[in-house]
């Protein structure tokens, strides 16, 4: 009797990721429009292999009548393995919870819809913020020195240019030395935001234990999401780059690997005349255009009073496949996204990118048969682990277009 109830708590944990999973599917513009590749032959143990295209197919050409056709060409390609991310969330009960109502120790089950939904959203907006950035977890650079104060919290300093949508307050976060993901002398822990200064440029934090942190930072060191430094999904922003290594190919002795960067040269309003600029500049290179325009929410803003105040117009709206909604721009929309870097709009070419995974969304972690586990250490807490495999491959990278240094809608 004992086994046939686990079993049937254990088929209602998993049936609790249903939803879930297919929320995830819809959770961002990201989630939602980037096609899936679900193959098992391109998995190597933790390994994915990706085809990535350096040139359109040769080998066309016109002939005479008794002429001969142009003899295959081999394609200009290449293949790379990248590791795949894991992306984990751990659910808790105290005994408190499964205790207290109605005398009943599975109350956790009447509980267990909003811890869901919390999980969802935070798994939905930490792959986000992955898949928007460099891929290295980085959510914002530290943009001025702190000498350590000695309290029980300080402030870092970290601009007024730092995206603070994502150094929300109560957010639990890693301030490393950007070169090697050290800590740092008397950074001791994780540190959890308790205030943020955003016309200071600002955000005030403590240890995530509570106790009293007191660390000096400067401009070698970074803020990261918690535990993912060196191990985050590949971005958006290290595949728009025009330098460096991505997918273990040098952007600059390879050019298909290079993003198209058509930023203007100062500070400038997106006007219409800024991306058709930008659709001429990656069209002259790739032949191929953006699907979509991604972008800064107060940038897709700006965007849209330019066209108000010049046209008298009223900001007509458009519709993506997936639902997601956006201001037109020509034939395509500018969609805002509040995870996208801050003055920037970013070019999609959704035929060079591909999420790789075997699931299509977080399963419960179950390796040891029982999805609840206890740790002897922590008596109380009872924990399950949601994790998912999944990873952010690109095929090209020349066909996606950034559009930076772009005022913004105060």
């Amino acid at each position: 009797m004992a086994d046939e109830t686990t079993l049937t708590w254990v088929n209602l944990w998993r049936e609790a990721k249903g939803p879930l999973v297919e929320a995830m599917k819809w959770k961002t513009v990201l989630l939602s429009e980037i096609k899936r590749d679900h193959s098992s032959s391109r998995w190597t143990g933790k390994n994915i292999t990706i085809p990535i295209f350096l040139s359109p197919q040769q080998g066309v050409g016109s002939i005479a009548e008794s002429g001969q056709i142009n003899a295959p060409v081999v394609h200009d390609d290449a293949q790379t393995k990248i590791t795949s991310g894991i992306v984990a969330v751990a659910i808790s009960f105290t005994t408190q919870v499964l205790l207290q109502a109605k005398g009943n120790e599975n109350v956790w089950a009447e509980v267990m819809p909003t811890k869901m939904s919390r999980a969802e959203d935070a798994f939905g907006r930490v792959i986000n913020e992955m898949m928007s950035g460099t891929g290295n977890a980085l959510l914002t650079a530290i943009a001025g020195s702190t000498a350590a104060s000695g309290g029980a919290t300080q402030n870092i300093n970290v601009g007024t240019a730092a995206n603070f949508y994502q150094l929300y307050v109560g957010r639990v976060i890693d301030v490393f030395v950007q070169a090697n993901g050290t800590r740092g002398t008397g950074n001791t822990m994780p540190v959890k935001i308790t205030d943020q200064n955003i016309a200071g440029g600002t955000i005030t934090v403590t240890n995530v234990d509570g106790s009293a942190t007191s660390f000096a930072n400067d401009t070698t060191m970074g803020i990261y999401i918690q535990g993912s430094y060196g191990t985050a999904i590949q971005g958006l922003q290290g595949a728009v780059a025009t330098t460096g290594i991505f997918q273990s190919l040098n952007k600059s002795t390879t050019d298909a690997w290079r993003g198209t960067d058509a930023s203007p040269a100062a500070l400038t309003d997106p006007t219409l005349a800024v991306l058709d600029s930008a659709e001429r500049k990656v069209i002259g290179r790739t032949g191929r255009s953006p699907d979509f325009y991604l972008g800064d929410p107060a940038v897709v803003d700006k965007y849209t009073q330019g066209l108000t105040v010049q046209a008298r117009w009223a900001g007509e709206e458009g519709e993506l496949k997936s639902g997601w909604t956006g201001v037109r721009y020509r034939n395509k929309l500018l969609v805002p996204d509040f995870d996208h870097p801050l003055s920037q709009l970013t070019g999609i070419q959704l035929e060079d990118m591909t999420i790789y995974t075997l699931q299509d969304g977080p399963d419960w972690d179950d390796y040891t048969g029982n999805v609840l586990q206890r740790f002897t250490q922590r008596t109380l807490p009872v924990e399950a682990w949601l994790v998912w495999y999944l990873q952010l491959g690109f095929q090209a990278c020349n066909a996606l277009v950034k559009v930076g240094n772009l005022t913004r809608a105060s």
